[in-house]
């Protein structure tokens, strides 16, 4: 499975994640077309290699936060091995597909959500039914 397949379902190109000395964490975050309407919703996302190898399936709330903030900025052990990799192996391609928020009263509160945990987790099942293993960035299905 590699990138046509998720370009096929819908993900649209976001960005690209390149090594860079001008932040202090060593990458930088490129946006050569955003095709994205709001920065800040859901989506499900794939990163890649350049020639469309599928190293990550993950999922946000927020793409702005996430990619801007939280692989740029912030320090944990998903964003350091993602910004390891971009450093010192090879440029990430970012593809996303971005869902709706969903808002619904229960109980007399008004509650939204979306359902980017939910395809994340079954875009993972099929990449690993398919491939017998998860994305080499991937660390586990949640």
């Amino acid at each position: 499975m590699d990138r046509e397949h998720y370009l096929e379902k819908g993900f649209k190109q976001y960005a690209i994640m390149i090594p860079s000395d001008k932040y202090k964490q060593g990458i930088e975050i490129m946006y050569p077309s955003n095709p994205i309407k709001s920065d800040n919703q859901p989506a499900v996302y794939i990163l890649t290699n350049r020639e469309g190898k599928v190293l990550k399936i993950g999922e946000t709330q927020n793409l702005t936060s996430r990619f801007y903030k939280g692989y740029r900025c912030v320090s944990n052990s998903t964003n350091d091995k993602i910004r390891e990799h971009i450093k010192n192996v090879e440029n990430i391609w970012v593809y996303v597909f971005t869902l709706p928020i969903e808002t619904k009263k229960i109980l007399g509160f008004k509650c939204e959500t979306s359902y980017v945990k939910g395809l994340e987790w079954c875009l993972l099942k099929e990449f690993e039914e398919k491939t017998n293993k998860l994305p080499d960035l991937n660390v586990m299905k949640k």
